[in-house]
């Protein structure tokens, strides 16, 4: 079906919902579906073009799941842009990672875009393959293929206050100019590998997750995992799976992985999804809200849902460690001692399990280094292996800076950066005029979609090119004090957060000295909020 076709169906289902309810006296379900019948009538409103300059242009770093909302916007309002994009395919962390079990961790029907919803998804959490398809698809039917320019990685990005616009030059030596500057290339995209003495002199195969070698073969080998954060627990039981004759996976730190209940999609279900939009909204509703939910339930330290049901949620997921893990021992080392939420909560139905195998081993020592034949601890003892495999996420301050930016004054960005990346909505900065961030710094969550956060920054920016379009000004540039207060502002809503500090674990969510600088504080109706419009008394305009 095309986009008016599910429109249709989507007015005509909820509007005879809401008919149906309210003649038989169901009021309160009458008026939700009133209400969605509103909401998918304001769907016929298409979106103004903008009126701007032929000449007027927007570069776009990264074609992944950013670039590609941020170019359908474009479309919508008829403004000139081309993405560039350093790999060979569209995609960006769906195109990059194909090691063993990849997927998302967040349902399919909310892990999409809202204005293309996916009736056919085949589980509630679609695999990386799945996901990859439908960013395909996507870009396909909203016309962004064609400005996408392959294997163009971005060197530098400089602002010239002059002309008001910005050169993007890449590592083959084209330049491009642009009006407006975003870059999609999103906040964790710079494999970060440990700095283990030997590791060069390991005589066997080793590789990070996010650049697994596509010949590799574990058949009868025996393989090393390092790390168990959110690679490493959907790639040591999909290795298992893979005939290797030995698993030895070395852990620093447990996670929490609570039951996924991940499951098919009926065909029944799928056709109901088609045929009927509003079940297929109603679904991702479902998913969003709880997601919401969970964030107070999880998260904020002095909510009164937490303190109530945190201690209940956590004996839940202790007991299901120790139902699920046969050996009391092997699952007191796999249980953290961690509030969930502090580092990344990763859940599976098929981690935990995959440690009853006789063939897969957890170590908890600490590494000492690696060998020619392997790996050793601080014990002394010597793990030989086949293959080393590097679970070991990713650069956060690496991905935040991957091209160098000068703005304002030659100022240049990865220097004001230093080590707290800060950027105002995690999507623009003083220094910057006319360029925007999409999951700039402080735009990560660990409760819900983020394509939802990529939505609102892509609207926002939308905004900011209209309303640049409609006061004739050349360029716009947040004030530094709004930049300032706002930065402080998350600050002290971190405050009361499980993740806020390193005082109860460390993790990637946070620098050395313990400053979170990576996630968005709140839950995503207040991110929702704070960017639903561009408000021009925050900004300095050059006309």
């Amino acid at each position: 079906m095309d986009d008016q076709s599910d429109l249709s169906l989507s007015i005509l289902s909820s509007g005879i919902a809401f008919l149906l309810l309210f003649a038989h006296g169901w009021t309160i379900s009458g008026l939700i579906a009133f209400a969605t019948f509103v909401y998918f009538l304001s769907k016929l409103v298409r979106p103004q073009k903008v009126n701007v300059s032929d000449d007027f242009h927007v570069v776009i770093v990264g074609a992944g799941v950013s670039g590609i909302c941020m170019g359908k916007k474009l479309n919508d309002i008829g403004v000139k842009y081309t993405i560039l994009e350093k790999s060979g395919g569209l995609g960006g962390t769906w195109y990059d990672n194909i090691y063993p079990g990849v997927a998302c961790d967040v349902a399919s029907h909310l892990y999409s875009f809202s204005f293309y919803l996916n009736p056919y998804w085949s589980r509630a959490f679609s695999g990386g393959k799945e996901i990859h398809g439908y960013l395909q698809r996507a870009a396909s039917r909203f016309g962004v293929y064609p400005h996408i320019k392959f294997n163009k990685r971005v060197m530098s990005s400089t602002w010239d206050k002059e002309t008001a616009l910005w050169t993007v030059r890449t590592e083959d030596g084209d330049q491009f100019t642009a009006n407006i500057f975003v870059a999609g290339s999103g906040g964790l995209h710079v494999p970060r590998l440990p700095t283990f003495k030997g590791m060069e002199e390991f005589q066997g195969e080793s590789f990070h997750t996010a650049l697994w070698k596509k010949d590799f073969d574990p058949t009868n080998k025996r393989v090393a995992v390092i790390g168990t954060g959110a690679s490493a627990v959907q790639t040591v039981p999909n290795l298992s799976e893979l005939g290797v004759k030995e698993l030895k996976v070395f852990q620093r730190t447990p996670c929490w992985a609570p039951p996924r209940l991940d499951y098919k999609y009926p065909e029944y279900i799928k056709t109901m999804f088609a045929m009927i939009p509003l079940t297929n909204m109603l679904h991702r509703w479902f998913f969003f809200w709880r997601s919401e939910l969970r964030f107070h339930l999880i998260f904020k330290e002095r909510s009164v849902l937490r303190q109530k049901a945190s201690q209940w949620i956590h004996n839940l997921v202790r007991r299901h460690i120790r139902h699920v893990v046969k050996d009391k021992e092997l699952a007191a080392k796999l249980t953290p001692d961690f509030s969930m939420g502090c580092k990344r909560i990763t859940p599976s139905d098929t981690y935990l399990q995959a440690f009853n195998k006789d063939f897969v081993h957890l170590f908890t020592d600490k590494i000492d280094c690696i060998t020619e034949r392997g790996v050793r601890t601080t014990t002394g003892e010597e793990h030989e292996v086949d293959a080393i495999v590097y679970a070991t996420g990713f650069d956060l301050l690496k991905s935040a800076n991957p091209f160098k930016t000068v703005g304002l004054n030659q100022n240049v960005l990865s220097e004001t950066f230093s080590d707290i990346p800060n950027a105002y909505l995690s999507v623009t900065h003083y220094d910057n005029p006319n360029a925007f961030m999409l999951l700039g710094p402080g735009s990560g969550l660990g409760h819900n979609s983020i394509i939802y956060v990529i939505e609102c920054q892509a609207n926002y920016v939308i905004d900011a090119i209209k309303k640049l379009a409609s006061t004739g000004a050349r360029s716009l540039v947040v004030k530094k004090e709004v930049q300032e207060a706002y930065w402080d502002w998350t600050q002290r809503q971190m405050k009361d957060k499980v993740f806020a500090d390193n005082s109860m674990c460390t993790g990637w969510y946070r620098n050395d000295r313990g400053i979170n600088w990576t996630l968005w504080p709140e839950d995503l109706v207040t991110f929702w909020w704070w960017t639903r419009t561009v408000n021009l008394d925050e900004y300095n305009l050059q006309y």
